[in-house]
C-alpha cells in the first residue's frame, strides 16, 4: 500500500508542477511549492503513524488556484478502494461555515439583520421556562454566545434519514433554560447553528439543505458535496475503521452544525471565496462587508479571563486569530470539526497571504487536532518559502522555570471542589506547596500531581514545564485554568478548566430517592436507539465528599433551588467549560414521576410492568412513547401482528442482547432481570408470546 501511495502522490505532484510552471514566467519547470508539498506529505505521514488514520486528504490553495491536492490511505478496505481526490469525508463542524455563509447571504439580501432578535424571524421559537430567550440575536447564534444549552443529540444520528431534526431540536428548547444571559459568554454551541436551519426555512420557505445547495454548493462547483439525505455508496467516501473493524456510517441529521460531506478540493473553493473577499471566479457569493464581519473578534466584550485562542470566535470561524500563525505574526482564520471516532477536519485561510488549506481525515483516532498540525506545517513552510518568516518556528522550551512561593491566602482561596463540562475536580496543596488536582469518575483519582508555582504564575511539574495550571479569581468566582502545547508545538493553548463550587445544603429527600432509580428513555426513535448498543438510560449519582450536587450523564447538577422538581444545570459561569449542559426536571405522566433531561424524556424502571408468561398485547400510547417491559431471568419472546416497528432486548445491565423489526423470537438467560422495549406507531397493538422454562 505504501508503494501505491507514493506512486499516486508522484502522479499528482507531476501534474501540479506542470500546472504551476505554466503560470510562471520562468523558463524552468521547478515547482515553487515542492518544499511545501514535501512538508505536507511528511506531516500526513507523521499523523498516520501517530493515529493509525486510514485516510487523509489535503488541498492547498493560492488565490483561486488549487496548487496541491492529494489523498492518502484507503477509502474502503472491503471494496479495495484507495482514497483519492474525489473521496468524500465528513467535514463535521466545518459545516458551520455553510450555515454562517447562508445567514450572511440573507443579510446581504436585506432579509436578516445580525443584531435583530431571533424571534423576529422564527415566530414559533419559545422557551417558556426562561424569558431571556427573547434577547437572543442572530449574531449570537453564530458566535456561540446565545446561552442555549448546547447540543441536543436526540435525532442527530440515526439509521435512517431524519430531516426533521432541526425543528425537533427547537421544540426541545421549550423544556430548557439558558446557561447565561445572551451575549455574556461565548461557549461552543451546536444548538445555535441548528437554529440557523430553522431561521433559513422561516425566512426563505426553503429547506436548509436546498438553500445551501442552490446558493453555495452549486455556485462554487461543489457538486459532490452533500448532506446525508440518502446513503453513500461504499468506496465513494472514506470509511472509518477501529483497527480493522469497519464502523457503520450513520445519518448525520444536524446539517447546520455538522452534517456536510465533502472533499478538500471542493472545500478549497470555499477557502478561495474568503481569500477573494466573497468572490469565486466571476461569481460573488458574499459581499466584502459580510466576509469582514465574519472575521471580527466576537469575544471582546464577553467574559473570557483566560482566552482559548483556538476559540477566538468570529462568525462561524472558531478563531479569527489562528494561534499557530498568530505566533509568527500572520493573520489567519480557522474552523475545525470532529465526529468522534469517525472524522477530523480543518480549514484555515490566510487572507493577507492569499493562502488556504483544507485537511480531512478518517479513523477512530484521527481528530481535528491532527488536521490542525498538518495544516500548520504546510502553511508555515509556505511562509518560509515566501520569505515571510525566516524559518520554521522553534518549539516551546522544556526548561523548568524558577519556583515562586505560594501564599496562605492563595491556598485558602483555591483549595476545594471545582466543576465544568470537562469534569468534576478537587484541588489541594501539600506541605511542600505542591498543587494536586483529583478528578471524580466513579471515585476520586489523580489528574495532576506535584505541580509547583513558577515565576510566570503557572503551576507546572518538574520535568514537564509545558503543561501548566493557573489559579485566578474573576467576578468574585475562583477558577483554575489549564494550558498545554498545541499544533506544531511552538505555542500554548490555555482555557478555564474549572469553577470552584459553593457549599450547598444537603440534597432533598425526593431527589435523594431518585438517585437509586434507573431512568429509561421513552421518546427516542428506534433509529436513534439502535446506535448505542445500550439503553441510553439516565442515572443520577452523588459524589463522595461533595454535598448538594448530583451527577447525571457526567454533568454536575446543583441542588440549590428550592423546587423539588428541578435540578439546576446552568449554575456555572465560565468560557468554554460550560459546553452542552441541560436542565433536569420531573414531569407527571400517567400518574408517575418521569424525568426530563433536555428534550429527552425518561420513565422510572420501578414503574415498568413485568411481562407475564403466555400471550399478551402491548399498545403504543397516543404519544408514540416506547413501551418497556421487565422480563424474567430466562426465556424467549415472540412477536406477532404488524404493530411493532422495532424491538430491543437488554440484559440486567441494560446492554443490548438482540434487536429486530416486526418479528423474531429472541431467547435470553443470565443473572437478573432482562428488559424489552417496543416501538410502533401511536395507538398500534403489538402481540407478544413469552415462553419461560
Amino acid at each position: 500500500m505504501r508503494i501505491n501511495l507514493l506512486l499516486k502522490g508522484c502522479g499528482i505532484f507531476c501534474i501540479l508542477a506542470v500546472l504551476v510552471s505554466c503560470s510562471s514566467s520562468s523558463s524552468t519547470n521547478v515547482n515553487p511549492y515542492a518544499a511545501v508539498i514535501a512538508e505536507g506529505r511528511a506531516a500526513v505521514s507523521d499523523a498516520i503513524t501517530e493515529t493509525g488514520a486510514t485516510a487523509v486528504s489535503v488541498a492547498l490553495v493560492d488565490g483561486d488556484r488549487v496548487v496541491w491536492s492529494e489523498a492518502f490511505g484507503t477509502a474502503n478496505k472491503a471494496v479495495g478502494k484507495n482514497a483519492d481526490r474525489t473521496t468524500l469525508f465528513g467535514i463535521c463542524s466545518v459545516s458551520k461555515m455553510l450555515a454562517t455563509v447562508s445567514t450572511m447571504i440573507l443579510v446581504d439580501q436585506g432579509l436578516v439583520s445580525l443584531d435583530a432578535p431571533v424571534t423576529t424571524y422564527i415566530k414559533n421559537f419559545t422557551m417558556p421556562l426562561d424569558q431571556r430567550y427573547r434577547n437572543i440575536t442572530v449574531r449570537m447564534l453564530l458566535n456561540h454566545s446565545s446561552g442555549l444549552p448546547g447540543n441536543d443529540l436526540r435525532g442527530a444520528f440515526s439509521t435512517e434519514p431524519f430531516p426533521g431534526y432541526a425543528a425537533q431540536a427547537m421544540d426541545g428548547l421549550t423544556y430548557q433554560r439558558l446557561k447565561h444571559d445572551p451575549g455574556a459568554v461565548s461557549a461552543y454551541n451546536n444548538d445555535g447553528f441548528t437554529m440557523i436551519e430553522n431561521l433559513v426555512k422561516a425566512v426563505t420557505g426553503q429547506e436548509y439543505q436546498d438553500f445551501v445547495r442552490h446558493n453555495i454548493l452549486t455556485p462554487l462547483g461543489m457538486d459532490s458535496s452533500r448532506y446525508l439525505t440518502a446513503s453513500l455508496q461504499a468506496g465513494t467516501y472514506a470509511a472509518s475503521y477501529n483497527g480493522n473493524d469497519l464502523q457503520q456510517l450513520y445519518f448525520l441529521n444536524a446539517y447546520g452544525s455538522g452534517g456536510l460531506f465533502s472533499t478538500p478540493e471542493e472545500m478549497s473553493r470555499l477557502a478561495s471565496m474568503f481569500i477573494n473577499n466573497g468572490r469565486y471566479g466571476s461569481r460573488r457569493i458574499l459581499s466584502e462587508q459580510s466576509v469582514a464581519a465574519m472575521a471580527q473578534d466576537q469575544r471582546q466584550d464577553t467574559f473570557n479571563p483566560v482566552p482559548y485562542e483556538s476559540y477566538r470566535f468570529g462568525l462561524g470561524w472558531d478563531t479569527m486569530a489562528q494561534p499557530g500563525l498568530a505566533a509568527v505574526g500572520i493573520a489567519a482564520w480557522q474552523k475545525t470539526g470532529d465526529l468522534n471516532g469517525y472524522y477530523g477536519a480543518n480549514i484555515t485561510v490566510l487572507p493577507g497571504e492569499k493562502l488556504g488549506v483544507v485537511v480531512l481525515g478518517a479513523s477512530n483516532t484521527f481528530s481535528s487536532g491532527q488536521a490542525v498540525k498538518i495544516s500548520e506545517r504546510i502553511l508555515l513552510r509556505a511562509l518560509v518559502e515566501r520569505g515571510r518568516i525566516p524559518a520554521m518556528p522553534n518549539l516551546l522550551s522544556t526548561d523548568s522555570l524558577p519556583l515562586k512561593a505560594v501564599t496562605a491566602e492563595e491556598k485558602a482561596t483555591f483549595t476545594g471542589n471545582y466543576a465544568s463540562s470537562y469534569g468534576t475536580f478537587r484541588l489541594n496543596f501539600g506541605s511542600d506547596d505542591s498543587l494536586t488536582v483529583e478528578e471524580y469518575t466513579t471515585a476520586w483519582g489523580p489528574k495532576f500531581s506535584s505541580f509547583m508555582l513558577r515565576s510566570d504564575g503557572w503551576y507546572a511539574a518538574d520535568g514537564a514545564p509545558t503543561t501548566g495550571l493557573r489559579l485566578l479569581v474573576e467576578g468574585g468566582r475562583a477558577y483554575f485554568a489549564y494550558r498545554k502545547p498545541d499544533g506544531y508545538g511552538h505555542y500554548y493553548l490555555a482555557t478555564l478548566f474549572g469553577q470552584r463550587l459553593d457549599a450547598k445544603p444537603s440534597i432533598s429527600a425526593p431527589w435523594q430517592a431518585r438517585i437509586d432509580e434507573k431512568w429509561l428513555p421513552v421518546n427516542n426513535d428506534a433509529s436513534i436507539l439502535i446506535l448505542s448498543k445500550s439503553a441510553s438510560n439516565f442515572d443520577l449519582s452523588a459524589i463522595s465528599g461533595l454535598t448538594g450536587y448530583l451527577r447525571g450523564k457526567n454533568i454536575l447538577r446543583d441542588f440549590s433551588a428550592p423546587s423539588v422538581e428541578r435540578l439546576d444545570g446552568m449554575f456555572l459561569f465560565m468560557a468554554d467549560g460550560i459546553r452542552d449542559f441541560v436542565d433536569v426536571g420531573m414531569e407527571t405522566w400517567y400518574g408517575q414521576n418521569w424525568l426530563r433531561a433536555g428534550s429527552y424524556l425518561y420513565r422510572p424502571l420501578s414503574g415498568v410492568s413485568s411481562l407475564t408468561a403466555g400471550v399478551s398485547t402491548v399498545t403504543i400510547d397516543n404519544n408514540g412513547f416506547a413501551e418497556w417491559r421487565v422480563l424474567p431471568t430466562s426465556g424467549s419472546v415472540a412477536f406477532s401482528g404488524s404493530g411493532t416497528t422495532h424491538w430491543f432486548l437488554y440484559d440486567a445491565g441494560l446492554k443490548e442482547l438482540a434487536s429486530g423489526t416486526a418479528s423474531g423470537s429472541p431467547s435470553f438467560s443470565g443473572a437478573g432481570s432482562h428488559y424489552l422495549v417496543l416501538f410502533g406507531p401511536a395507538g398500534s397493538a403489538i402481540g407478544l408470546n413469552l415462553a419461560t422454562p
